[in-house]
């Protein structure tokens, strides 16, 4: 063998050892079965858009509401309550379905309480909040069911751009407040319900959604992934 041949030949096995380390940690960084519902929900959004783009029309408009969150796997994790409000975009693939943006601002984390012992071997109560501050660009895809309510599904990308941690410890008024080692991005599933005929105005709809973390979310220690349920009301502004 020559030397440009030897050459050739280690530099494809390098490209073929890479790219199954590669392969390799798709797999373990994508849940099973994800990359199938993202295909199906691929399908669905090119099929629709081709056969229906003379109907397209699109909306934008504003949403609020509040949430509960917890980090999963971590610690004595509670529920804590936080607000969410943003804006919206939805581009009509049919009359039935679509794909909708936002961006908006959450406030993300968990409190909980657990039992500790002082030296005296007292048992006082600690309390611990994880204050997570996000925003988020999910990309969703729905179908309505007319007159009855919508189903959407899609991922979240969401930038955490500050969070620390407050405790306290028995009936010690003031809390104290520490630095938080976060991770800074974070990606996950959301699934959830809509619904725009509660009310008489068209222009309101409701929401509910979960989602489902992929990252950790505070580094350094064990799993601990962002889940959460919310509840927001949007209100169209513009329509075309």
């Amino acid at each position: 063998m020559g030397l440009n041949d030897a050459r050739n030949s280690g530099f494809f096995s390098l490209k073929g050892n890479m790219a199954r380390i590669l392969s390799d940690s798709i797999k373990r960084l994508v849940p099973k079965g994800f990359a199938t519902l993202m295909a199906m929900l691929f399908f669905m959004i090119v099929n629709g858009s081709v056969l229906n783009a003379q109907d397209a029309e699109y909306q934008l408009g504003a949403r609020a509401g509040v949430g509960m969150s917890t980090l999963n796997g971590f610690e004595h994790n509670g529920l804590k309550l936080g607000l969410t409000v943003g804006a919206f975009g939805k581009y009509f693939l049919t009359e039935n379905t679509s794909l909708i943006a936002d961006f908006d601002y959450s406030m993300d984390g968990q409190q909980s309480e657990r039992w500790v012992t002082e030296l005296r071997n007292d048992k006082i109560k600690e309390y611990r909040k994880y204050r997570l501050h996000y925003f988020n660009i999910p990309i969703l895809y729905q179908y309505y069911f007319p007159d009855i309510l919508g189903l959407e599904g899609g991922l979240n990308f969401r930038f955490c751009f500050a969070g620390n941690l407050k405790t306290k410890v028995g009936n010690d008024k003031s809390w104290h407040t520490y630095s938080l080692d976060f991770n800074g991005f974070d990606m996950g599933l959301i699934v959830g319900v809509y619904t725009e005929n509660l009310i008489p105005d068209d222009n309101v709809f409701i929401s509910l959604r979960a989602y489902f973390g992929f990252c950790d979310v505070v580094k350094v220690v064990g799993p601990n992934k962002n889940v959460s349920i919310q509840v927001t009301v949007g209100y169209t502004l513009f329509q075309k």
